[in-house]
């Protein structure tokens, strides 16, 4: 955890650098509180969209209400542990409903693949309405060429499932601990990567997660007003774009530091003032961890599993299947 909290504090210095407290306070004490109300239930409506995807990703094989609690249980854990281990957590706690943990692990590696397309593309699309170095449009052509390589890997291996499995045993021939290790597993994440081989699955999948996206900007967008009435929805895609890719670098639990440091770059490329910018990206990081934490501490409630056992059983990587 010590590298992602480095960052994380480094990120708050260098913020603290640049406003003051009592502009913060300001900002927060005449913001226009409805549009937090407004945007409330457009969050629900976004991740019931996002489980709706990861669900049809898992071609319905378990109850969707369970999926949209270990969706939530994994972003809780998110909040609590470092670099994203709340991933591999959902994937245990929907694998002991009897799919296993290497059933449902490329269920949500493929639904970050679409996150990261979808991201890239949005920042890739507001490119040209912001002033940004062409070294970041580099960094960006980059990241998204690699996303879909990757699933292009991804489906490959899906359409070449027995080949895969040939190559994967005349390895293992050589090398029988590789056989061992993992002989049952792959066969599991195969199958796992089905959805990708299939038109209409695949077409449910992405319209559903755009449809998400496209909540969740509406959400940026209504929040943003309360503090900057001059806010327009450009603000709101380059915001969340860009805030998609930047908590993929390493930080502490819950994006602490790092979050906010990406919305206040990004909303400096309009001119959005430091505090401003900070007060609204405070106010949608705690929405976030509030409305995460009350549906993931449900889930554990209902799944009668600790948190404890989850962070246990995540840091063994010893998942039962």
């Amino acid at each position: 955890m010590i590298p992602g909290i480095v960052i994380s504090l480094l990120m708050l210095l260098l913020l603290f650098r640049f406003f003051d407290w009592e502009d913060v306070l300001e900002a927060l004490r005449h913001a226009e509180w409805i549009y937090l109300l407004l945007a409330l239930p457009l969050y629900l409506l976004s991740y019931a969209l996002r489980a709706f995807a990861w669900w049809t990703i898992l071609k319905e094989a378990v109850p969707y209400w369970r999926v949209f609690l270990s969706m939530h249980i994994g972003y809780l854990l998110n909040n609590v542990l470092p670099f994203r281990l709340g991933e591999l957590g959902r994937a245990y706690i929907l694998g002991k409903d009897g799919l296993g943990f290497w059933r449902v692990f490329p269920s949500i590696m493929i639904e970050r693949a679409f996150d990261m397309i979808i991201a890239v593309a949005l920042v890739l699309g507001v490119l040209p309405f912001v002033l940004i170095s062409s070294n970041t449009k580099q960094v960006a052509l980059v990241v998204g060429g690699i996303v879909i390589l990757g699933l292009l890997i991804l489906y490959l291996l899906a359409r070449n499932r027995q080949w895969a499995m040939a190559k994967f045993i005349k390895l293992g021939s050589r090398w029988p601990w590789i056989l061992r290790l993992g002989e049952n597993r792959l066969d599991a994440f195969l199958e796992g990567l089905e959805v990708l081989t299939s038109l209409g699955r695949f077409t449910k999948v992405l319209l559903s997660m755009i449809v998400s996206w496209t909540m969740a900007i509406t959400i940026q967008y209504l929040i943003l007003l309360a503090f900057y009435p001059e806010a327009r929805i450009l603000h709101a895609i380059t915001t969340q774009g860009i805030s998609a890719l930047g908590v993929a670098v390493p930080s502490s639990p819950g994006y602490i530091g790092v979050f906010e440091a990406v919305i206040v770059g990004a909303l400096a490329l309009f001119g959005i003032s430091f505090s401003t910018a900070f007060a609204y990206a405070l106010t949608l990081h705690l929405m976030y961890i509030l409305m995460t934490g009350a549906f993931g501490a449900y889930g554990l409630a209902v799944s009668r599993i600790s948190l404890g056992e989850v962070f246990q059983n995540v840091r063994r990587i010893n998942i039962p299947r």
